[in-house]
């Protein structure tokens, strides 16, 4: 198994292993954050007098005695020797005579022992009380007891957490390192004295990192150490010197001295017997207020003119600017932020000013991880301000380097010593071993001509015997099984006709995440070819086509994924430009030269869409590519890239709801026709026995959807959907039904649409002519609307449905006259009773004189074929009058009513509208 088999075999396991591991270093440091949020908290000391009986005899107090002052008195590491006592504070109670005492103690890490201490009146020495209200109690080496507060040492349990964490990812990440590879040395096909030594050699490697990183960590913390001794030897002068640490800033004079005479005059010892770590010290040091604003900055003598050097170097004024506006710029800030921990903060120098220090001290500094120091100065819990320091670093890395070499020298002696002593040993065991191995190897490059002989008489012998029969077995059929496995994989992977890799093969190679575009090509109407000269002659097509393609396509790889589409994977880096110019050679190169068969010459036509690899997201490339094709060819263009407008989420839940809302709609019988106003424009016409009548109104049927909430959609708002979705024929069929429903009881003619899809469904046809027989009065005032704006290519299928309808006395218009291809021509070829100028000639007829010009014709045309005529979309007055002026049989517009969902609603809006 190789190693990536094995990493696969277990992967779920160590990856859910190490994803635990990498949760505790954020778990655990808000756990610690969490718990030492208040840890250095002021403790507040409460004392309420008078005491108790209980505790006024064990203290041997009275009643009586009164107490003039309590103070608190402890081992506090910030205290001074002048100053041992802090005196509490009283404050009466307004509901008695007690009183209580106060005080917030200043706390830090480890464990605070302390006392009460009462002034009694009239007594020479203090009264020492334990604390009544803290039960913990520590006992001193004389047996005594004090009040005892422990605080958490939270910054160094963050610190041993910290380290504990990485050291368990680190070992589990180790693991997954060596168990791998190890497992992996002892799979590989070579000798065992090989895999011993690079085994031997992996381990002591890793042990050799794992100590020199140990040592590395070490010296670092020994560092920190020796440069907190400094800074608190520091300390200790300054004190020495009688410095008031709770008034910095007024101290600077004394301050200055105090350093001159201790730390400016030293120099640095450069001792080559001694290690670095002895030779680290600090370089610059100073004194900052609470507000990390600059008191006192002194260099040492040696590195004075250094320093201003590069301050200069760099823009700024003086050393002082240096270091505060620029070398510790991010430190102090960090250093305010965590300054009651009393923790020391080390950094880097900034990046800015990294690049004028030497290549050693650079590389040193990276390998130490700091060169610059801050410690806060804090005094009875408040802090007071900062030592800053920058410490010379550059002869650690000589020295860690001189360490590493002299740990490579030795694991370079231990190292061949143990090879040495493995591979003899290794050699001896296993040469029956290295003969089967080296069989084996010719077995696998496929000789198995080779017969295996061993002599060694064990279970390496036997283990030989059976791998010479297996030789045997495979070289009977290994024949047999190599042709059977190309023929499946010719068949699952490539196109019969042509030969290339089919649409498999595609989703095979694009997993593979080796391309970088995508290219679809499709033959323009090649069902139409295969229609007209025959699917033999269609197949040769598509092998010329897929011959010019592999001719023109290359470097590229090709592929034959549909019936008349190829794809071309682009492996290389193409610009949207680069790749147009690709897809359109290769369609010019096809298009532009006839194919000929059986000595007949024929031009074929490509329509292609290209897309871009975007992150990942190789599987979508062909989808994309593809829906770029689609649009290019609805648009007649050549090509198209896709673009991320293309594919709309929010537009398709859109479709999906309003498909969800049209099947509700016929589940729930939501789907009514509302009826609009045809009326007629003479007040009297000739019956067929001379008489004169008045002319009754008509109706339009109007398919809409009212919803439960009172919305009404038109047709514009779902038929668009409910044709894609196959729901029109039964909303059609509910809409015809209730039409019928609707005048059957009254005399009044009505119409509805109907396309050439219902007129090409037998089904649709059926369900209709099954309504005329049922209601055959109403049938004969009933009018079939033809669509005139789609192009009626099948003449003979709408004859035969005007001669199945006709019968029934049903009669035939043209819809939206003027907005088609053939108008006059359906006319002469269809029995047509009505024509409905359409709407687009109609509205501007009082204003567009190449309209009025049209009509104008229209009608003198169907006054001759005795046909009626309706003007669709009057809306005004103006287009009203003209409309009578061309001798227009009916009327139809919002002028004139507006579609409603009654009868008698509708001729109400008549007669308003007329009012």
């Amino acid at each position: 198994m190789s190693l990536v088999a094995h990493y696969l075999y277990k992967w779920k396991i160590r990856l859910g292993v190490l994803l635990a591991l990498l949760c505790l270093w954020p778990l655990q440091t808000w756990l610690v954050s969490y718990l030492a949020d208040d840890a250095l908290t002021p403790y507040e000391i409460n004392l309420s007098l008078p005491l108790s009986d209980e505790l006024n005899q064990h203290y041997g107090l009275s009643a009586k005695s009164k107490i003039l002052n309590v103070f608190v008195s402890g081992s506090f590491s910030d205290w001074r020797s002048d100053d041992p006592f802090y005196q509490m504070h009283s404050s009466p109670d307004n509901q008695s005579d007690e009183k209580q005492w106060q005080y917030l103690l200043p706390i830090y890490p480890g464990d605070i022992e302390y006392k009460l201490a009462l002034d009694v009146e009239g007594q020479d020495q203090v009264i020492w009380i334990l604390d009544p209200k803290n039960p913990n109690t520590a006992v001193n080496p004389w047996g005594d007891k004090n009040s005892l507060i422990e605080v958490a040492d939270w910054p160094k349990i963050a610190v041993i957490s910290q380290l504990l964490t990485l050291a368990v990812i680190g070992a589990f990440l180790l693991y997954c390192l060596l168990e791998p590879l190890l497992y992996w040395l002892l799979h590989l096909k070579m000798p065992l004295y090989r895999k011993l030594v690079l085994s031997n050699v992996l381990i002591l490697i890793c042990v050799q990192i794992i100590f020199f990183s140990y040592q590395l960590h070490q010296n670092r913390q020994l560092i920190k150490l020796s440069i907190s001794d400094t800074l608190h030897n520091m300390h200790l002068v300054l004190a020495s010197n009688q410095i008031n640490f709770d008034d910095l800033n007024s101290q600077k004079d004394n301050i200055d001295i105090a350093i001159d005479q201790f730390f400016s005059p030293a120099t640095t010892r450069i001792d080559k017997k001694q290690t670095s770590l002895f030779q680290i010290t600090l370089s610059d040091f100073a004194v900052l207020d609470k507000n990390g604003e600059l008191i006192s900055l002194h260099h040492r003598q040696q590195n004075q003119s250094l320093q201003l050097n590069r301050a200069q170097k760099l823009g700024f004024n003086n050393t002082d600017d240096y270091f505060i506006k620029g070398m510790w710029a991010s430190l102090i800030p960090q250093a305010k932020q965590s300054a009651l921990n009393g923790q020391l903060i080390t950094a880097k120098r900034p990046s800015a000013i990294r690049h004028v220090e030497t290549n050693k001290t650079r590389q040193s500094e990276w390998v130490l991880g700091f060169s610059q120091v801050m410690q806060p100065i804090v005094s009875r819990g408040q802090l007071q301000g900062f030592y800053g320091g920058s410490i010379q670093v550059k002869l650690y890395g000589a020295e860690l380097l001189n360490t590493l070499l002299f740990q490579l020298l030795l694991l370079t002696g231990v190292l061949s010593l143990a090879s040495w002593l493995l591979m003899s040993v290794g050699k001896i065991v296993t040469a029956d071993i290295l003969t089967l191995t080296n069989w084996t190897q010719r077995i696998v490059k496929g000789d198995l001509t080779q017969k295996l002989k061993l002599n060694s008489q064990d279970e390496i012998q036997q283990l030989g015997d059976n791998f010479e029969l297996m030789r045997e077995s495979l070289a009977s059929s290994f024949h047999q099984i190599e042709q059977q496995n190309s023929k499946l994989y010719q068949e699952a992977y490539f196109n019969n006709l042509t030969g290339l890799p089919n649409r498999k093969k595609l989703y095979a190679d694009l997993n593979q995440h080796t391309v970088s575009s995508l290219l679809v090509f499709n033959i323009t109407d090649f069902a139409e070819i295969n229609d007209f000269y025959g699917v033999k002659t269609g197949d040769a097509i598509i092998q010329k086509v897929a011959n010019t393609f592999e001719m023109n396509a290359a470097p590229h790889r090709l592929y034959k994924t549909g019936a008349d589409e190829f794809v071309v994977l682009v492996a290389i880096e193409l610009n949207d430009q680069q790749l147009q110019q690709l897809a359109e050679q290769l369609i010019d190169h096809v298009s532009h030269q006839a194919i000929v068969i059986d000595d007949n010459e024929l031009y074929v036509t490509l329509s292609a869409g290209g897309a871009h690899r975007v992150n990942d997201q190789y599987s979508q490339l062909h989808q994309q590519a593809d829906l770029a094709r689609r649009i290019a060819r609805r648009q007649f263009q050549r090509y198209r890239l896709f673009t991320s407008e293309m594919s709309n989420p929010e537009a398709f839940e859109a479709n999906m709801h309003q498909s969800r809302l049209l099947v509700t709609a016929v589940q729930n019988n939501l789907v009514t026709p509302y009826v609009q106003l045809i009326k007629p424009l003479s007040e009297h016409i000739e019956s067929d026995d001379s008489m004169s009548v008045n002319p009754k109104p008509k109706f339009e049927c109007l398919m809409r959807i009212c919803l439960p909430d009172g919305t009404v959609l038109a047709p514009g708002q779902f038929m668009q959907t409910a044709v894609r979705s196959r729901l029109y024929p039964r909303m059609m069929k509910v809409m015809l039904e209730k039409s019928f429903l609707m005048f059957e009881p009254l005399p009044y003619e009505f119409s509805v649409n109907i396309s050439l899809e219902d007129i090409a469904d037998a089904e649709r046809v059926e369900t209709l002519l099954s309504l005329l027989k049922t209601y055959p009065e109403t049938a004969t005032r009933l009018t079939f609307e033809l669509l005139e704006s789609e192009e009626i290519t099948n003449y003979d299928l709408v004859h035969d449905f005007i001669v199945k309808v006709k019968p029934y006395g049903c009669k035939i218009a043209i819809d939206d006259f003027g907005a088609g291809y053939s108008n006059f021509v359906h006319l002469m070829r269809l029995d047509i009773d009505i024509i409905k100028i359409d709407g687009s000639l109609i509205r501007h007829l009082d204003k567009d004189t190449k309209a009025q010009h049209l009509v104008s014709t229209v009608t003198s045309f169907a006054q001759k074929m005795a046909i009626e005529t309706v003007a669709e979309f009057v809306d005004s007055e103006q287009v009203l009058e003209q409309v009578k002026h061309y001798n227009i049989d009916y009327a139809q517009g919002y002028l004139l009513g507006k579609p409603a969902p009654t009868i008698k609603a509708a001729l109400a809006l008549t007669k308003e509208t007329t009012d």
